[in-house]
């Protein structure tokens, strides 16, 4: 088994980035009194990448420390032939339990070229699909987030109906009051006309005050059913308001958990995804790579792909309402122009194919616009370097 300080440059950044945490990292750094204040999780990375170039004290931990965590796996799988070890990191892979055996097959010296292609090669897509899966999952919890505030907003709006409703069924209800008091006044004082009235002419008079008493019943009557409809109204309301808490209960605990997600997953890919000068998949030797069209907020993800491998990043958002002249300009100053398709509208990937045979610019139509997509298109451009 060699030392960690001595195993392929290749691996040697998979390894410190998938066999040992960020906590861990930090642990031996500052035992070994290596200074790491105010450095992000890269920075970290990075100064301990710069030091496993050779024996020295924190090569030296790193490398008893990984002994000592892998020490079960590692008295397991070290004396396998070839054929077993490879099998075994093939089902370890698909389980995803890879950091041990990452580790001893980048330690032994046995292990032939081809096979150490196919765990480099494992390894780099994993990092590839993570960072699709991260950034997939971020536009899922921005698009909950707004569909939360939206329903936050709804829940605020049914609220202030329902108080508004609230306050008009109690006046209704004070309203009723007064009508039955006045109606109760009125009753007491024709049972005392009723009494007092004997001739024809009180009779009259008492046959217009039943009709009064009438159209005063019949006015009870409709305020009845009235505050009968307010009540019925409230009712719903206040149903509706307690659905509607108990959704975004539901939400904001999904949101924590989407977002612990997405944390968990940033977290790994910032460990896994440490592409450097070593990298074969690096260097895009100044090329200006223009993209058309794809997914607008990718945006930066797509300027720090191609950044990040030495490219000049330019980029055109595929819409052809300002006419081809926008366009054509970005066309002719590019070496490399990718046109994901199905992002795109009909006219914008014939104006791009037409400018680019004008031109003779080389142009790669992509099926899709995805991180991976695009990350694929720029290892087959470096690949023709």
């Amino acid at each position: 088994m060699r030392p960690i300080w001595e195993i392929d440059r290749h691996f040697k950044c998979p390894v410190i980035g998938t066999c040992l945490s960020l906590q861990e990292v930090k642990r031996i750094l500052k035992k070994t009194g290596t200074s790491i204040k105010h450095l992000n999780a890269y920075e970290i990375h990075r100064t301990v990448m710069e030091i496993m170039g050779n024996e020295n004290k924190v090569s030296r931990k790193v490398d008893v420390y990984l002994k000592h965590k892998f020490g079960k796996e590692l008295s397991e799988f070290a004396s396998l032939d070839e054929s077993e070890f490879e099998a075994a990191w093939k089902l370890y892979f698909e389980k995803g339990k890879i950091s041990a055996l990452l580790w001893i097959a980048a330690s032994r010296s046995d292990l032939s070229a081809r096979f150490l292609q196919q765990v480099f090669g494992d390894i780099h897509m994993v990092s590839h699909k993570n960072v699709n899966d991260a950034c997939t999952q971020k536009e899922q919890l921005a698009r909950q987030q707004d569909a939360n505030r939206q329903l936050a907003e709804k829940i605020d709006k049914v609220r202030s109906l329902a108080r508004k409703f609230k306050k008009e069924r109690d006046a209704l209800k004070s309203d009723l009051n007064d009508l039955r008091w006045a109606y109760e006044t009125l009753k007491r004082e024709k049972e005392q006309i009723q009494q007092k009235l004997s001739s024809s002419e009180e009779k009259t008079l008492v046959c217009d005050l039943r009709s009064e008493n009438s159209t005063l019943e019949a006015m009870v009557k409709a305020h009845d059913q009235e505050i009968a409809g307010y009540t019925h109204k409230t009712e719903l309301l206040e149903h509706e308001i307690t659905k509607l808490v108990s959704h975004l209960e539901r939400e904001r605990m999904l949101n924590g958990e989407l977002k612990n997600e997405v944390g968990k997953m940033l977290d790994q890919m910032a460990s896994l995804n440490q592409c450097d000068e070593q990298c074969p998949a690096f260097d895009l030797c100044a090329k200006r790579i223009l993209i058309v069209g794809g997914i607008t907020k990718l945006e930066a993800y797509y300027r720090e792909l191609i950044e990040e491998r030495g490219g000049v990043f330019e980029y055109h958002d595929g819409y052809m309402n300002g006419g081809k002249h926008s366009l054509e300009g970005r066309v002719k100053r590019s070496d490399v122009i990718l046109c994901p398709v199905n992002c795109n509208s009909h006219n914008a990937c014939l104006s791009v194919k037409k400018l680019c045979q004008k031109h003779k610019k080389p142009v790669q139509m992509l099926a899709g616009a995805s991180l991976s997509a695009i990350s694929q298109a720029l290892i087959e451009i470096i690949g023709t370097n």
